[in-house]
């Protein structure tokens, strides 16, 4: 036999193995991304297949910096989702429109490898194909928009909004903030069409961000069902870098989120490095 060819059992592991990646996220992002997903990631990854199935509408995670939030979900969540729905449209948001277009340009770069293509059998459209807008031959659009940039004329089915603030001193601005809210409600949110999801995952660097202005005032950190200042409800999810009491996780108090990447006596030393008002972010 040529070394080249393929056993039948070969070819049955590999058609389960994509199909497996077409069902499950976590599959997918193992086998596209080419990683590992952490305890935490798993976790988020739950969620996302959730959204994607309808049985979440709104989902917040609140997540430390430097934990791979992007790479789960503006990266492969994206086209995992397009694979799925492929005549559906998605918005990317992210702090400045230059991250949004890369995270565009990399869920694009995906759906055009071989390898994604024998999983999920779309096609980019060649007439729409820049960083950051583009078109599925199937109908399917994506769009990534700066937090505060124009979308008018654009209708979808998602959002996924990655890290709405750029910088301390956005957070600090509440000409930003204010900015940054009248466009989350008067742009964004009359872009969705009936029955849209919206995914907000950031690092909340100020008490009065976009988040703080979604949740009711008294919320304090919980992870679970909260309903919102205007009486919608939404998850949240809630990942501290280092536990506290009733983790979701099931942590123990003080455990590191993320150990395999930074274990919990290097937090503790950033934690001194960086002073209390940036490590509560």
């Amino acid at each position: 036999m040529s070394v080249c060819e393929v056993t039948p059992q070969e070819a049955a592991k590999e058609l389960l193995e994509r199909n497996e990646a077409r069902e499950r996220l976590g599959a997918f992002c193992q086998r596209i991304g080419n990683v590992t997903p952490a305890r935490h990631h798993k976790f988020l990854i739950g969620k996302l297949e959730d959204v994607e199935e309808g049985r979440i509408k709104r989902l917040m995670i609140l997540m430390p910096p430097g934990h791979a939030k992007s790479t789960y979900t503006s990266i492969l969540f994206a086209p995992w989702y397009l694979g799925r729905n492929p005549t559906n449209q998605l918005i990317g948001a992210s702090h400045t429109s230059e991250l949004a277009e890369s995270f565009g340009r990399k869920v694009r770069n995906i759906i055009d490898q071989d390898e994604y293509q024998k999983i999920f059998p779309i096609q980019l459209s060649k007439d729409s194909q820049a960083a950051g807008r583009w078109g599925l031959v199937q109908g399917g659009e994506y769009y990534g928009a700066g937090v505060g940039g124009a979308i008018a004329g654009r209708r979808a089915d998602g959002v996924v909004i990655d890290d709405p603030v750029r910088s301390r001193e956005d957070a600090d601005s509440e000409t930003i903030r204010n900015k940054t809210w009248e466009w989350f409600l008067s742009d964004l949110r009359t872009r969705l069409k009936p029955d849209a999801f919206i995914v907000l995952i950031l690092t909340r660097w100020h008490e009065d961000d976009l988040a703080g202005r979604v949740l009711p005032e008294k919320y304090n950190g919980e992870s679970g069902m909260v309903t919102a200042r205007d009486g919608e409800v939404w998850e949240v999810i809630n990942f501290p870098a280092l536990a506290t009491d009733d983790d979701v996780l099931g942590r123990k108090q003080g455990e590191a989120l993320w150990p395999e990447w930074m274990d919990t006596d290097a937090l503790e030393q950033e934690r001194i490095s960086q002073g209390e008002r940036n490590w509560s972010a």
